[in-house]
């Protein structure tokens, strides 16, 4: 039979998770109505320009929240706001979401530890349930940002992994007359369900040449999203590129040789490190055999040779 105290403290976290979010959408509705009455209080231009600047891309945004992320990375700011915009949550409520996220698990870890120490008869003080319930809080702060990390290192793998192949798509599309805008977004379609994370890149990546007045810009912004070496070099060598008015096709070929060199290296050193690493199994798993099946009938043989002589 369930403890009722246990049901009681798991209502309690279920209502603290839903005041939470009642505050936080509560507060976005405050604002949405606020910005109507100036909006209809102010003249007609001057609600124009308000609405022109309010106008912010994701990226903006999410420069302009760092304050309030505690502590976060850029990258991992971008990763929270991708993974909420799944849930339809705007860029901008997005690391508030994470950070109310981040109080209901410590609230919830915290709670859920003290309380099952409790039921152990060797951890029921109340010092001891304090120390662990501080501990299980600690982590449920770690966790979330353990989890964003890990999402976000195995989608920059993702993309880094598939960038020589969009280079050498992009290749042949620009070989057959189309431009740099044209050929990333025909990469971009069909790379969409083999990597649809390089997919999304390219795509944000086409959006901002056509949006931004320089490409070098837009290119620079996709070096510092995948936030890789390879795809920095692929970047500079299209700059440098576009500057110069150097053949696209003949700097694409490059950098996509360069990506390949670089994964064969990479590919190459954690080979190397298989010897290093197969030494712990070895070590732990077949020694002990090896060392029983040569010394296990020496030992039995000598343990009779013992009792005999005893007796």
């Amino acid at each position: 039979m369930i403890n009722t105290g246990l049901l009681a403290l798991l209502g309690a976290i279920a209502l603290i998770a839903g005041g939470v979010v009642l505050v936080a959408s509560g507060g976005r509705v405050q604002a949405e109505r606020m910005a109507r009455r100036v909006d209809s209080a102010m003249p007609r231009k001057a609600s124009a320009v308000r609405t022109k600047s309010s106008g912010q891309d994701p990226a903006q945004i999410v420069q302009q929240i760092g304050s309030a992320a505690w502590g976060l990375t850029d990258a991992e700011q971008r990763q929270i706001v991708w993974l909420f915009s799944k849930i339809h949550v705007s860029a901008d409520q997005a690391v508030p979401y994470f950070i109310a996220v981040r109080v209901v698990s410590v609230i919830a870890f915290g709670a859920l530890a003290a309380a099952g120490a409790g039921h152990v008869a060797a951890l029921a003080g109340l010092p001891t349930r304090l120390v662990i319930g501080v501990g299980a809080s600690i982590f449920g702060w770690i966790c979330p940002i353990l989890i964003i990390a890990r999402q976000l290192k195995r989608r920059t793998s993702a993309v880094v992994s598939g960038l020589p192949d969009a280079l050498e798509l992009l290749i042949v599309c620009v070989e057959a007359g189309l431009s740099l805008e044209d050929g990333l977004q025909r990469v971009a379609h069909e790379l969409a369900d083999s990597r649809p994370a390089l997919a999304q890149e390219l795509v944000l990546t086409w959006a901002e040449i056509n949006i931004l007045p320089s490409r070098a810009q837009a290119l620079k912004n996709l070096a510092e999203r995948i936030d890789a070496p390879g795809a920095r070099s692929v970047v500079s060598i299209l700059t440098q590129s576009l500057q110069l008015g150097t053949p696209l096709a003949q700097s694409l070929r490059m950098g996509a040789i360069e990506m390949r060199n670089d994964q064969m290296a990479l590919m190459e050193e954690r080979a190397s490190r298989l010897p290093a690493l197969l030494t712990i199994p070895v070590m732990l798993f077949i020694m002990p055999t090896i060392f029983m099946i040569i010394g296990g009938p020496a030992a039995l043989r000598l343990m009779d040779t013992i009792r005999s002589t005893v007796h």
